[in-house]
């Protein structure tokens, strides 16, 4: 069961490490607002307007950022479900307890189950503590689709050169 979860793990965080990156080469590149107007895509759209890349290239990358995303994100569901279920097995929480997890929204939401009082503090730190255990153990390091489009003569590696320097600077998180 360990072993599972592991695979599980280190394959949900490699295809969300995979569409991070993906998403962080076309979607963080697209999203550098150049005048009135000018926001998401915008990168990618002034590559094809100087004709650095074509529409169908970068069609192609916003397809494969969108199949990466759309990856990672199933993966990121699987490893939770396991994670919930090693806990449900173990007798952390229940299995309503699990199911209220599973569908509570993102960021705040195991923090209003604690303030209802669907489950407690301690219980809602546990499920943290294996979350993050188990996104620890997958070391996958983050990758791009560039590579991919390049092997297969979807773009040239000039092009994917041009499209990582049209990606604006990470600025500090706040």
């Amino acid at each position: 069961m360990t072993r599972t979860r592991t695979i599980i793990a280190r394959t949900a965080i490699a295809a969300g490490s995979l569409a991070l990156v993906v998403i962080g080469t076309a979607g963080s590149a697209s999203a550098a607002p150049q005048g009135p107007g000018a926001g998401k895509g915008a990168a990618i759209t002034q590559l094809v307007t100087a004709g650095t890349i074509t529409q169908a290239q970068a069609d192609a990358i916003k397809a494969a950022a969108t199949a990466a995303h759309d990856a990672q994100k199933a993966a990121h569901a699987k490893a939770k479900a396991a994670v919930l279920s090693s806990l449900v097995t173990a007798g952390t929480i229940t299995q309503a307890q699990a199911d209220a997890i599973a569908a509570a929204p993102r960021g705040q939401g195991v923090r209003q189950l604690v303030a209802s009082g669907a489950i407690t503090a301690a219980a809602a730190q546990q499920v943290h503590d294996a979350m993050k255990a188990a996104k620890a153990a997958d070391a996958t390091p983050r990758t791009s689709v560039l590579p991919s489009l390049v092997a297969n003569g979807t773009i040239t590696q000039a092009q994917a050169d041009a499209i990582t320097a049209a990606k604006p600077a990470k600025g500090p998180r706040g």
